[in-house]
């Protein structure tokens, strides 16, 4: 089966190869030759037919995945390699936009006045916006009629027309975001499959790559859709005002402060508020821009404004939260006893796992100079592992994920009759002995900060409670820090939820310093 999916990679390969070479079509009139950018679309359009037959691949494995578990092995690792491919493209993609963008915007802006001069001399009579403008006149793209130039001060018709050339990038920006959304959903599912520590490394190391690039788009999305909503908004209230629109300048003006009461009240309930911010805000711009060219009688840019705004009621902004909590794949085990004891010398006790991330707690049941492979002299209890501390070797019992669970489990071995047992845990790979710690007044506390919160809904404080009980919440401005915990695990645990529920900024867990 391997065999015939590095064929079928490779057919993908071949394809892309072939369309590289493919006729494509300048996206501005004027820059056909330009070589460079030509060759960019072309290197895009490419890696475009690469991922998507990369994807189709994907779904398939993921089929076969569901239908032969028996395969499970052979079919993830296929998935992650092709995950892999997957990642690669979309980063290689990614800068080609960015560079294609670019040369774009630097053009529009070069050229922004070449044809003033021939537009004013074919419009033999100044357009008052009463009647339908003559088809000589009648430009696809609303703010390209002549009249938003005769009507505007130079200064606002160059803002507003490179508002209107920076719609593509707000569009790609979207379009990017959505695509990475549906990458980490796929990504989630083959996490969710994997059963070995570094896979899951290296997909989850992929998925905070996507998330932050998501994180980025968000935020310069929000920058420009911001300037562009702005400008439009100045630009098209100028122009109504100036004709004497009063009715559609009233009614838009109503609509669209009706779409701010809506992202209030939808605020923090999906995968991203920029992005559904700025659906909700061009779905309501390009309905504003629709009954605008209709009211001047530019037909041609009314129709194209409508089909802009059918693709835009199809793309859904109601995106759950996505969150992927990472595994980390440490080792819990209670301790059990047996006889005659399961280490010997045929079967030496082992060295401990060290973790790099995460929280075990195990218990310390002695330490001694020298190495033993005696398990009788633990009682028979199991698992055990040792770790060289200081030049001597510490032997430790059992491993728990959380404080509680150690301690009951240090409450049975002094029932068993062992002397001083006591609790060792490791936080993302410190060990920290508590009973010495406790002598030393320097017992390790965490507390959880989230930043970029308006508010702490009621939910999540009634979910906080169920996980740690009381907790003291205090806030500073936008920061809210709860704690402290004694329990590391439990605070990673109140981080996580935090994240899934609520959309901070950041959260994070700190540990406490004395």
């Amino acid at each position: 089966m391997r065999k015939g999916w590095i064929l079928s990679l490779m057919t993908v390969l071949l394809t892309a190869f072939g369309a590289s070479a493919q006729e494509v079509t300048a996206r501005i009139a004027g820059l056909e030759n330009n070589t460079e950018y030509m060759e960019m679309l072309r290197k895009e359009a490419a890696l475009q037919i690469r991922e998507d037959s990369i994807t189709k691949v994907v779904h398939r494995v993921r089929q076969l995945l569901r239908d032969n578990p028996e395969q499970r092995n052979e079919n993830t690792a296929e998935i992650l390699r092709c995950e892999e491919l997957l990642f690669t493209i979309r980063t290689e993609r990614g800068k080609l936009t960015d560079r294609i963008n670019t040369i774009e915007q630097d053009w529009v802006l070069a050229n922004l006045d070449l044809n003033s001069q021939a537009e004013e001399q074919r419009a033999h009579t100044a357009h008052d916006g009463g009647s339908p403008l003559p088809d000589s006149l009648q430009r696809a793209n609303l703010t390209d009629n002549v009249l938003f130039r005769k009507q505007l001060p130079a200064f606002d018709y160059g803002a507003l027309q490179l508002a209107q050339r920076r719609e593509r990038d707000v569009a790609g920006m979207i379009d990017a975001c959505m695509d990475n959304y549906g990458a980490i959903e796929s990504l989630k599912i083959t996490y969710d499959t994997v059963s070995a520590a570094e896979p899951a490394a290296v997909l989850y190391e992929r998925y905070e790559t996507l998330q932050e690039l998501n994180r980025t788009l968000c935020d310069s999305l929000s920058a420009i859709w911001s300037r562009i909503y702005d400008n439009k908004n100045y630009a098209y209230a100028y122009i109504l005002d100036k004709l004497g629109r009063e009715e559609l300048l009233a009614s838009s003006e109503e609509k669209m402060a009706a779409v701010r009461q809506q992202i209030a009240a939808e605020r923090g309930m999906y995968y991203s508020d920029e992005l559904m911010s700025c659906l909700l805000q061009k779905r309501a711009m390009t309905a504003y821009e629709t009954a605008l060219a209709d009211a001047l009688g530019m037909t041609r840019a009314r129709d194209s404004l409508k089909r802009v705004g059918e693709e835009l009621q199809a793309k859904e902004y109601r995106l759950p939260k996505l969150y992927l909590e990472e595994r980390l794949f440490l080792d819990y085990a209670p301790i059990g006893f047996v006889s005659p004891a399961k280490y010997n010398a045929s079967n030496p006790i082992p060295e401990a796992a060290r973790y790099d991330r995460g929280t075990i707690y195990r218990i310390l049941l002695a330490t001694y100079t020298n190495r033993t492979n005696g398990g009788y002299l633990f009682k028979g209890a199991y698992p055990l592992g040792y770790e060289k501390v200081d030049g001597k070797y510490a032997y430790y019992a059992g491993g728990f994920r959380t404080l509680e669970e150690a301690r009951e489990a240090l409450a049975e071995m002094k029932k068993r009759g062992f002397r001083r047992p006591e609790i060792v845990v490791w936080n993302d790979g410190v060990r920290t002995n508590l009973a010495d710690a406790e002598e030393e007044g320097n017992t390790p506390s965490f507390r959880v900060e989230a930043s970029g919160l308006n508010a702490l809904s009621e939910e999540s404080r009634s979910a906080i409670e169920n996980i740690a009980g009381s907790c003291e919440i205090s806030r500073a401005g936008q920061l809210f820090i709860l704690g402290p915990f004694a329990d590391k695990t439990i605070a990673d645990r109140v981080a996580d939820l935090l994240r899934q529920q609520e959309n901070a900024s950041e959260v994070k867990v700190a540990e406490i310093v004395e």
